[in-house]
């Protein structure tokens, strides 16, 4: 009696993993990590979070991570004194020419102390509301703002090819990480294994000798 292998279809189970380890490797997200931040969030503000400085600017800025969409009320920085009083003046605008930029007027004359800034964000890239506070000092005896040195080197910032360039001789982020090129080759040769697995024929059990 003839039996029929069954080997063929464990061999291609293999092959199917890598293959789908192989595609979830080549996704945007896994090979650039960089562009899968969600929201609007907060990445830097003058004053700075926390910073303690002499005297009020006259207006709050901040920078989000994502552009934000232009919509009244969509985009609310507040500003108020420990004791709660309101020190922003009229509405935030967002920046025409830096759509991540988000300002607020400050009242003229505020008293020294500590001042909390409550924010809000509605994304322009994915429709997400954030919202985030940080607070900063005001302390006539701070020293002022360190200012570039006198003398310190003219030379123009490198561009973006020159600092991609740069990230990639330092083993950066201008390609696929070294341990992922290597996993997509080990992958590749299982898939190739499992594919001459599945396509090679059947072996026919022998039977008892006669």
């Amino acid at each position: 009696m003839t039996t029929t292998s069954r080997r063929g279809p464990r061999r291609a189970a293999p092959a199917l993993l890598a293959l789908v380890l192989a595609t979830l490797l080549l996704a945007p997200g896994a090979r650039e990590p960089g562009r899968a931040s969600a929201h609007a969030d907060y990445d830097r503000s003058l004053p700075a979070a926390g910073s303690v400085i002499p005297r009020a600017p006259l207006r709050v800025e901040i920078w989000f991570t994502q552009e934000l969409f232009r919509r009244e009320g969509a985009n609310v920085i507040e500003v108020r004194s420990d004791s709660g009083e309101r020190a922003d003046t009229g509405d935030p605008v967002v920046d025409e020419s830096d759509r991540t930029h988000l300002s607020v007027g400050l009242a003229p004359g505020l008293p020294a102390g500590r001042y909390a800034v409550a924010w809000q964000t509605l994304s322009a890239v994915d429709g997400d509301t954030a919202r985030g506070s940080f607070a900063f000092t005001l302390d006539p005896d701070a020293p002022e703002p360190a200012q570039p040195a006198e003398g310190a080197s003219s030379a123009p910032a490198a561009t973006p090819q020159e600092a991609e360039a740069v990230a990639v001789a330092a083993g950066g982020d201008g390609g696929a990480p070294w341990w992922v090129l290597a996993a997509l080759a080990a992958l590749a040769a299982s898939a190739v294994l499992g594919a001459r697995a599945l396509l090679a024929p059947a072996r026919e059990p022998r039977g008892p000798p006669g």
